[in-house]
């Protein structure tokens, strides 16, 4: 079933979600000393998700979802890296693009999941939220620990490899 692949997916991404939705903040902060530019960041990066989950669907729907995730799942960990190691306008344009890909996946996904359970979509909707949810929140808890013990930004560089291994479950999607 498709829940299979979409479930590792979801726990790859959520590493990516988590270190930049709960530590974005206070990297920016640690980074420059102001609070005010850390949370100017996290406003930068929800916004450009705002415009992500509301374009996905749609550009999924003309380009196909497969093509979509792949596109998002595999631009997200690059940008996320290239947010760490670069300064400038450079890092502001990986900070958006992170937002817009990290965040676009869920309708995608969604969308797979009401294609596929034709008979149940509301019980396979529910069980994606679920392991999207207990994912996330497991995540959150392992990114936190690394973040304590090998600091924000090797945490950060650590989400962006393990987003590459969503990789492997997109092309376990069945066709």
């Amino acid at each position: 079933h498709v829940l299979k692949p979409l479930s590792g997916i979801l726990t790859a991404r959520a590493f990516m979600h988590a270190s930049m939705g709960m530590f974005l903040t206070v990297f920016v902060e640690q980074k420059t000393g102001s609070l005010w530019y850390g949370g100017g960041a996290l406003a930068l990066y929800e916004a450009l998700g705002v415009a992500g989950v509301l374009s996905a669907g749609t550009l999924s729907d003309w380009m196909g979802r497969r093509r979509v995730l792949f596109w998002a799942l595999a631009t997200a960990p690059v940008a996320i890296l290239l947010f760490v190691f670069t300064t400038g306008a450079v890092k502001i344009a990986m900070l958006l693009i992170t937002g817009f890909t990290v965040l676009s996946t869920t309708p995608v996904m969604l969308a797979l999941i009401q294609e596929t359970a034709r008979d149940n979509p509301s019980a396979a909707n529910g069980l994606f939220m679920m392991v999207s949810f207990a994912v996330r929140a497991f995540a959150v808890t392992i990114v936190g620990v690394i973040g304590d013990f090998a600091g924000l930004e090797n945490m950060f560089i650590i989400s962006a490899l393990i987003g590459f291994t969503a990789i492997p479950f997109l092309l376990k999607l069945e066709k």
